[in-house]
This record gives structure tokens, sequence and C-alpha cells, in this order.
């Protein structure tokens, strides 16, 4: 029954890829502009639970991932129906190497890594474009992908969520502009065991679902291929 519902899951996250791939591909005729857009920032891993661990217990070695500040990596790309309306698709890998444990002395704990890839798509509204400055907003769902070192302590490594984004460009030629992203990711995982926390006398949190609301900072350049 496991490995049924689990082939199920995973055929629906495969569907709502592909779904994304094409929301985020506009018809090419009625595009009046497409932008590419590179970036990169910092998301806030606020999670104050771990959701990977390395175990080794002959080593010595216990890691669990912690909550800091992770590294992004992000890649759009979007196309302009109008003046005022849009959408776009992409990536943003986020890498936090923060951890909570310990591990003997010769062991490389700067090789653990909790990665999470948010894929997204989004119908955006903007300001008149003839402006040197401009306004955005989009929203639109999200998958959320998690891996890293060791093993999970979710349920599930895919989770199915929403954006919302909110953006502002300074255009520095007829076709490069700077973009500065703030993206809120909303989605809910599922824990498979309760956590006691780190220290002593923590309230413990029990396995199952989790809300969570996670924000992406991202900066960098857009180029308007036409």
């Amino acid at each position: 029954m496991s490995t049924c519902m689990a082939d199920i899951t995973r055929r629906i996250c495969y569907h709502l890829a592909f779904q994304l791939v094409l929301f985020s591909l506009p018809l090419t005729p009625a595009v009046s502009q497409m932008d590419v857009s590179l970036q990169g920032g910092v998301h806030a891993a606020r999670l104050d639970r771990p959701e990977r661990a390395v175990v080794d217990r002959l080593e010595g070695l216990g890691l669990q991932s912690a909550k800091g500040e992770a590294t992004t990596l992000g890649l759009r790309i979007g196309g302009w129906f109008s003046d005022h309306w849009g959408v776009d698709g992409g990536l943003a890998l986020s890498t936090n190497r923060s951890w909570n444990g310990g591990a003997p002395f010769g062991i490389l704990t700067d090789q653990f890594e909790n990665q999470t890839v948010f894929a997204s798509a989004t119908l955006r509204a903007r300001t008149p474009p003839g402006s040197r400055w401009g306004l955005v907003l989009g929203a639109g769902p999200a998958l959320i992908f998690h891996r890293g070192s060791g093993s999970s302590l979710l349920t599930r490594n895919t989770d199915i969520g929403g954006l919302v984004d909110a953006g502002g460009s300074v255009r520095l030629s007829s076709r490069l502009a700077f973009t500065l992203n703030l993206q809120q990711y909303l989605f809910g995982s599922s824990f498979a065991e309760p956590y006691a926390g780190q220290f002593l006398g923590d309230p413990i949190q029990p396995a199952g679902s989790r809300f969570r609301h996670e924000l992406v900072v991202l900066a960098g350049v857009a180029w308007r291929a036409r």
C-alpha cells in the first residue's frame, strides 16, 4: 500500500512539474517582451527543527540540520502579454550548511548540506514599462524539493505550495536591468518523528504536518531578450 501511495505521489509531482514548465513558457506569438533573470541571495531558513540527519554511531557522528541563512541562486524566464500582465517561471536553489550535533576530530563536517529547490510559476502584474524604475507583483503555484546529506527526517521530500513575489527593478539600458525580489514561499511539510529539541527542557514538537512560510531575498540582473 505504501509503495502504491508513493508511486501515486511521484506521478502527481511529475505532472505538476510538467504543468509548471508549460505555464512558465508563454505562447511566443502573444508575447511582446521576454526577460531572463539570474539572481543570488539568501534564504531565511528559520525552521526550528531539523530536516536531515547524519548519524554514524560507530564513528561517534551525529549531525542534524539547523536554522540559518542559506545561500541561494535563482534563474527565471518570463514573458509579458501586455504593458501590465505577464507570466514567468523558474528555479531557486538554496544551500544551508548549518548544523547541530557532534563529530570526532578529523571528520569534515563542512561537507554537510541541507538543500531546498524551489520551482515555481507566477502570474505577474507590473507598473508601466516605459519608466526607468519598475515594480512587479506575482503569485502562483510552487513545488519544493528537499534534499541533502544523510537521511531525511520528513515523510516526503517534495511539498506542494505557493509563491507570493514582490520585486523592483532599475533599468540600466534598453535591455539590462538590476532586480531585487522578495519571494515568500508557503507550503506544508510532514515530519516522521517527534523532535525533543536541542536543549534539555525544550518543548517536544510532535510528528506530522507543519505549515511553513519561508522568505527568499534575491538580487541580480535581468536581460530583455526582445
